[in-house]
Formats: structure tokens, sequence, C-alpha cells
């Protein structure tokens, strides 16, 4: 309100100053409630009117977390919206407190500049603008005082709401106290419910590989049967066979008693022929009578020879129903494990079903509990819809509705976790049951093949007794078998003579092909002698031009020198002696006219030469050791050479220098030569010593790598073969043969015998492994050496 000119009395001034100061502490108190406001709102809850809404979203916020992100952000611009009005009236109540201010300032100071009224006649025109003055400043207070008042019941209510959010707060602690055991109760469940599920799992392998096993002994089991199978029908087989060997000797035995009745019905004839004659029938009674008794004893021996079939029948059965006994004991065992596994397979399950009923006992009193906790929360909700506004009701239904969707998303999810698990639980029950009834399956053909093992071993029984009987007619067999021997004997004497011919033929074609390949490997090797003959000839040529080159290039830099220093010598002279250039002869003029003009001529060549003997140098340090020897024998004419060059030199050198300096250059040249022989002599020396290391080290390589890969038996002769053929006819092995020296259709090799064999064996294995651990050795010796080389002459090449 704006306030003009005031005319107040001096006893006003002391109530004035009293509002301005309740006013100023209004204020700061106003300022200190919003700034609790303020902390408050960051610490725990935003808003003030309404508890119950802090405490269902405290409770959303331990369920989801849009739900909170949502109510937060409409809550906050509610308290935004509230503390702009609060600051709106703080400034307002400021304004008015700074235009009192202002006001009383300027009524002290119209008091102090008008003199004081003179009674009050109407007649003064100052006397209406005083009361106005006045009026409005009543008007003023009045207007302050009913601000004072809303502002106190305003800070009124901020004390209950204060009060009220500190009693929220120790609600919430001691909810977030509440939740947080649950939270850690429900960590511990699902902790418990992981190892469970993991116990499982590891339960479910070792079932596997129980199966696995099962399996496995099932195969096994089953192979068994299937070579006991086969077994069976090589018998039959065998048994078919003796039956018709049976048959066709019954045939021969029926011809042959036959026989017998013929024979005896001819006795008879006679007989009654030659009864009359009693004297012969003495004698032949007499004979009869010894006939009998040698008939008695003959059937005694075939009572015996009979009895002793019967005899090896029963000591067979003996030991067929030993084997029986062993077999059905094993088939009793190997049942009883897999009865004891499908026993511990029922238990797995009931303990599987057992634990698939205590999770859904888990599911449903989680599904009661997150029922209670619903209706707890629709109770708050239900309190909070009437404490809130109509827009906070709004918001409220939204978030309560997200909320709902997140549980009912939550609860979706962990039903159907609670459905995979079920299912997957279920789906172990169904293979388990599936395996126990292939398990009882399985024992069901194992009874079968049990039964058909005992009617197997009653028809092996039954036809080993029949076989026993027929043994006496195989035996008479074998004899005729053995005559049919005999002849199969002469006739691979037969074939072994000529065997014996065709490897004498297979031989001497042999020795033909031997004396072509021996004269093809000696035209080979003569060809190879002649071209490492004419290549050392070439690497010789090629290493004695590389020395005249290097020789020739040595020259051309002394003749340079020399002729650098006479040029010099004769620029001295010439401004020393003033020696006139008609002096010199045509010869000398001519020869110091194209010394001159190949100068620059004779430089290039020298750096070409220097770089081409850096290069053959190298080239001939790969030469053989066989270049030395043409080489050193071309030495004294290379020699020889250069000193006629260097003589040459000298002549020239006289005939162009005067006789004082004639001993000095002879000395210097000679010198000069010496110094060149040398260098010459060492480098060769170096390059030949640096090949033929080169050389050894290429030939121990390919020595030591032929040595290593080819085999001992290829570097033996043809003799030692021959030998060793010889040696295989006694059988057995070479060293059976050795000890034995009998051949292998005699005798076989006793069991002592191959234990000495195999110690001295051993004793030559420990020997060739001590070798090659030997070889071994020096082979990293030689590696680093070589090692060692290497790097040596790439160090020198490097300097070089």
């Amino acid at each position: 309100m704006e306030v003009s000119g005031k005319s107040v009395q001096q006893g006003d001034n002391p109530t004035e100053q009293a509002n301005e100061s309740n006013a100023g502490n209004e204020v700061e108190e106003i300022q200190s409630n919003l700034q609790l406001q303020g902390v408050a709102q960051d610490v725990v809850i935003p808003k003030v009117e309404h508890p119950v809404e802090e405490l269902i979203e405290a409770v959303l916020t331990q369920k989801s977390i849009a739900g909170q992100q949502l109510v937060g952000t409409a809550v906050a611009n509610e308290n935004e919206k509230s503390n702009q009005g609060l600051a709106m009236q703080a400034e307002v109540a400021l304004e008015a407190i700074d235009k009192q201010t202002d006001n009383t300032e300027n009524l002290h100071q119209t008091n102090i500049s008008t003199p004081p009224s003179t009674g009050g006649t109407p007649s003064s025109p100052c006397t209406p603008r005083s009361q106005v003055d006045s009026l409005s400043h009543i008007e003023c207070l009045a207007q302050l005082e009913r601000q004072r008042q809303s502002y106190e019941q305003q800070l009124e209510q901020l004390q209950t709401a204060l009060a009220q959010k500190d009693n929220m707060i120790t609600l919430y602690q001691r909810e977030n106290a509440i939740l947080d055991k649950e939270k850690n109760a429900f960590r511990k469940e699902k902790e418990l419910a992981n190892k469970e599920k993991e116990s499982t799992v590891i339960k479910f392998a070792m079932k596997e590989k129980l199966l696995l096993d099962a399996k496995k002994e099932k195969e096994t089991v089953e192979k068994q049967l299937a070579d006991a199978k086969r077994e069976v029908k090589n018998v039959s087989v065998r048994f078919q066979a003796l039956n018709e060997e049976k048959s066709r000797m019954s045939y021969i035995i029926d011809e042959k008693c036959n026989e017998v009745r013929k024979y005896q019905r001819e006795c008879e004839k006679l007989k009654a022929d030659y009864s009359h004659l009693e004297s012969k029938l003495k004698y032949h009674a007499n004979k009869l009578n010894i006939e009998i008794e040698q008939r008695m004893v003959l059937e005694r021996k075939l009572e015996e020879e009979r009895n002793a079939p019967n005899k090896l029948e029963e000591k067979a059965n003996e030991n067929l129903k030993m084997e029986f006994e062993a077999n059905t004991i094993l088939l009793k065992h190997e049942i009883k494990s897999k009865t004891d596994q499908i026993e511990h397979l029922h238990r797995e399950l009931h303990k599987s079903k057992e634990e698939v009923k205590s999770l859904q006992e888990q599911c449903s009193k989680e599904i009661l509990e997150r029922t209670d906790l619903c209706t707890a929360l629709e109770k708050l909700q239900e309190e909070h819809n009437s404490l809130q506004n109509a827009y906070s009701e709004e918001m409220l239904n939204s978030a309560k509705l997200r909320c709902q969707l997140d549980e009912l998303q939550v609860l979706k999810t962990q039903n159907t976790l609670n459905e995979e698990k079920i299912n997957t639980l279920t789906q172990s029950a169904d293979e388990m049951k599936g395996k126990l009834q292939d398990n009882e399956q399985d024992l069901c053909q194992l009874r079968e093949r049990e039964r058909e093992l005992l009617s197997i071993n009653k028809e092996i029984s039954e036809s080993i007794v029949a076989l026993q009987n027929e043994i006496c007619l195989l035996k008479s067999k074998v004899q005729g078998v053995g005559a049919e021997n005999d002849i199969l004997k002469k006739e691979k004497l037969e074939y072994d003579s000529k065997y014996n011919q065709l490897l004498e033929g297979l031989k001497i074609e042999a020795d033909k092909k031997l004396e072509e390949r021996q004269l093809f490997a000696k035209h080979l090797s003569e060809k190879t002698k002649l071209y490492e003959v004419t290549k050392s000839r070439l690497e010789n040529v090629e290493g004695d031009f590389e020395a005249t080159k290097h020789k020739h290039a040595t020259v051309v830099k002394e003749l340079q020198r020399e002729l650098q220093k006479y040029k010099k010598s004769t620029a001295h002279a010439t401004t020393s002696e003033s020696h006139p250039a008609g002096q010199y002869c045509a010869q000398c003029k001519s020869i110091l006219n194209s010394a001159q003009a190949n100068v620059p001529l004779t430089n290039g060549f020298d750096e070409n030469g220097i770089a081409s003997t850096a290069k053959q140098n190298r080239t001939h340090s790969r030469t053989s050791s066989q270049s030395s020897q043409p080489s050193t024998s071309r030495r004294p004419s290379e020699t020889s050479e250069s000193e006629t060059m260097a003589s040459s030199v000298t002549t020239i050198q006289q005939d162009l220098q005067g006789p004082s300096k004639k001993h000095l250059v002879d000395r210097i040249l000679r010198l000069q030569q010496a110094s060149a022989r040398q260098t010459e002599k060492i480098d060769f020396l170096e390059n030949h010593t640096l090949s033929l290391v080169a050389e050894l080290q290429k030939k121990s390589k390919v020595v030591q790598y032929y040595m290593l890969r080819d085999q001992a038996g290829a570097l033996t002769s043809t003799r030692s073969d021959q030998n060793k053929s010889e040696l295989a006819k006694y059988g057995n092995g070479v060293m059976s043969a050795i000890y034995n020296g009998i051949k292998g259709d005699t005798k076989s090799m006793t069991l002592e015998l191959s234990l000495e064999i195999n110690k001295k064996l051993q004793a030559v294995l420990e020997d060739t492994l001590l070798k090659n651990i030997t070889l071994k050795e020096n082979l990293d010796v030689l590696g680093l050496e070589v090692d060692n080389l290497t790097r040596k002459l790439r160090l020198m090449e490097s300097r070089e």
C-alpha cells in the first residue's frame, strides 16, 4: 500500500517500533521454518499437509521404483508451489515492513519540520491531511495485524506439520528397519533356494552319470550275450557237422554189420556140412573155447574203454555245473546291483516329489503374505484418499495403479519362475519314471536271457554227451586224415622245391638289376665329379679374377697418388726453380698430359672398383677349399705383374724426377708393394678360413641330418638281410633262434627264454638311450657354438 505524507504524534512511535520488531521476528521465524521445511524435504519426505500419503509413498518406494519417481515428481511440484507461495508472502511482509519504516521516517521528518499547532483552529490548512494520514496508518496497522494473525496461524500449522513429520520420520525409520529385516530374510530364502537348485542339478547330474554307467554295463552285458550267441551258433554248426559225420559212420557200420551177418550164415552152413566130423568138431570146439576166452578178455577191455568216455563225461558235466553255477552267481549279483540302483532311483524320486511339495507350500505361503500386504495397502490407500485433495487423489490413484501393475508383473514373474521350477521338476520326475521303465524292461530282458542261457546250457550238456559218444568214431577218422596229411606233405615238398627255383630266378634277376643300378650310379658319380671339378675351376677362375681386379684397383690408386704427388712436386719445382716447360722431352710431356686427362676417370673407377671388390670379396668368401691351391699358384704371376707395373711407374718417375729424389721414391714404392702384398694375403686367408668354416658347418649339418633320418636297417648290407632271413626260418623271432637253434615247427619258445631275451633287450635299450642323451647334449653344444660363430660373423660384417 502506498502512503503519502503522514503526521502522527510522537506517542505513536513506540507502538510502531514494537510492531516493526514483531514483524521482523515473524519474518525470521518464517524463514527458519522454510529452511526446516527444505531440510525435511531433502532428507525424508517433501510434503507437509498429508503424512499418510508420505507413508504410502515410502511403502511404494520399497515395491516399485517407477511409481516412486512419478509420485516424487508430483510432490516436488506441489512443494515448489507451496514454497513459491510462502516466498511471495514473505516478500509482501518485508515490503510492508520497509514501507512502514519509510512512513515512520517521513512522519518524524514532518513532526520536526512542522511547527506545533495553535489550538487546532479550523482555519489551519494542515489539519485535514494529518487526519487522513492517521486514518490510513490505522488501516495499515489493522492490515498488518491481520497478516500477523494469519502468519501466526500458518506458523501453528507448520509446527503441527513438523511434529507430524517427525512422527512420520520415526515411523518410516521403523518401517525401513522392518523392511530391511524382511529383505534379508527374503535374500536368505533366495540363497537357500539357489543352493537347493544347485544341489538338485548336482543330483540330476549324478543320476545321469549312474544311468550312463548302467547303460555301459548294459552294453557290455549285451556284447557278452552276443558273443555267447555266436559261440552257441559255432557250436551248433560243429554239432551239425558231427551229426553228418555220425550218419555217414552209422551207414558204414550198417554195411559192415550186413557183411558180418553174411559171414555168420556162411559159417553156419559150414558147421552143418562138417557136423559129421566129430574129431574136427572137437578140434573146433577147443578152438572155440580158446577164442571165447580171448573174446571175454577183449570184451573186458572194450568195456573198460567204453567206461573211459563215461568218466570223461562225468568230469565234463562237473566242469559244466561249476561254470553254470558261477554264471548264475554273477547274474544274481548283477540283478541285485540293478535292483539296488532302481530302489535308489525310487528314493530319489520320492525326495524330488517331497521337494516339489515343499516348494509348492512355500509358493502358497508367499502368495498369502502378498495378499495380506495388498489388503494393508488398500486400507492405507483408503485413509489417504479421505485426507487428500482431488489433485493428490488422482496422482495417488495413478501411482496406486502403477504400483499394482508392477506388483502384478512381479507376481507374474515369480509365478512364471515357480511354474518353470515345477515344470522342470515334473520333467525330471517324468524322465526318472522313463528311466525306471527302461531299467525294468532291461531287467525283463535280462531274465529272458537268463532263461535262454539255461536252455542253451541244457542243450550244450546234451550235445556234449552225444559228442563224447562220437569221439571214438572220430578217432578212426583221424587215422585217415593222417594218411591224407602225409600225401599233402609230399605235395608241399614239391611246391617248396618249385618255390626255391623261383626264388633263385628272382635272385638272379635282382643281381642283374643291382649291376645295372651300380653302372648307373658310377655314371652319375663320374658326372657329378666332372661337375664338381668344373665348378671348382670356375670358382678358382672367379677368385683369381676378383684378386686381379683388386690388385689392379690398388695399383691404380697408387698411381693416382703418385701422379698427384708428382704434380705437386712439378708445381713446386716450377715455382721455386722456374724451369721452362720445354726442358721435358716429347714422351714425358705426352705421359703427363694423359695422366692429367685420366685423373677424374681413374677416380670414378676407383669408387666402382672398391664397391665391386667389397661384393666380390663376399662372394669369394663362399668359395670351396679347393680354390686355395690354384689361387696360390697364380699369386707369383700376379705379383710379378704388379712389380712390372711398379717398375714401369718407377722408370717414368725417374724420367720425370731429378736424381735427388730417386732413392726416396724407390723406397716408398717397395714399402707400398710389401704392404699391399701383406694385406692381400691377410684378406685371402680370412676369406678362405671363413669359407672353410661355413662349408664344414654345412657338411656337419647335412651328415647329422642324414644319420638321424636314416634307420639303422638302411645302413646294413644285403648279407645281413640274408642272415636275418635264414634266422627267421627257425621261427619265434631272431633271438629265440639264436638261443635255441631249433626250428619253430618242433619247439616253441619257453617263458624262461623269453625273460632272458627281454632282459638283454632292456640292457640294449638302456645303452641306446644313454647314447641318445649324450648325442643330444653334443648337438646342443654344437648349436651354441654355431650361434656364437654366426654372431661373430655378423659383427665382423657389420664392422666392415
